[in-house]
């Protein structure tokens, strides 16, 4: 909170009394680049009509996002919370991003006559997938940006477009 306050041009008293601690400190940050994130994914989520460019674009402004500041997410990542009543950063990131995600879901299933129930836990496995996945790629870097996104959106495409037949495609298999 120190090298903070100095870096800031405040001091540490003014910190405190603004953010309470270092975990209310964390919080605010984590709250900033959810927005941040959630405004960035939203963007194609909200403007494409084709689903695979809705997918392909999407996981691209979520890793885009990450990739503009790396460095912070992977602090925000690396952040459990102190607080027993609250999630960590990220979690309530994820959850922030799902939502969203699940919105876009449930239409996209209404639109093909399906059960939007599903939308809610996909959009969990979809966003927990790439959340995930793309901790694994800004670690280790082993292949290309555009190779990682389309390995990602291939995946989820074709589970999606399986799961888009629905029961009827699997009846008597």
């Amino acid at each position: 909170m120190e090298q903070l306050a100095k870096a800031g041009g405040v001091t540490k008293p003014i910190l405190y009394r603004h953010f309470g601690d270092r975990d209310g400190l964390i919080t605010a940050i984590a709250e900033r680049f959810s927005a941040g994130l959630v405004a960035s994914v939203s963007a194609p989520l909200h403007s494409v009509t084709y689903p695979r460019e809705l997918l392909d674009s999407t996981i691209a402004a979520y890793v885009g996002f990450l990739e503009q500041d790396p460095y912070l997410y992977g602090f925000l990542v690396q952040q459990p919370s102190t607080r027993r009543d609250e999630r960590t950063p990220i979690s309530s990131l994820v959850d922030v991003v799902a939502r969203q995600v699940a919105v876009i879901a449930a239409e996209q299933l209404r639109a093909r006559g399906r059960d939007a129930d599903a939308a809610v836990p996909w959009a969990y496995g979809i966003v927990g997938l790439v959340h995930q996945s793309t901790n694994w790629w800004m670690r280790d870097k082993s292949m290309s940006r555009e190779r990682f996104l389309s390995s990602i959106s291939d995946l989820l495409w074709d589970g999606l477009h399986g799961a888009g037949r629905g029961a009827d495609a699997t009846a008597g298999a």
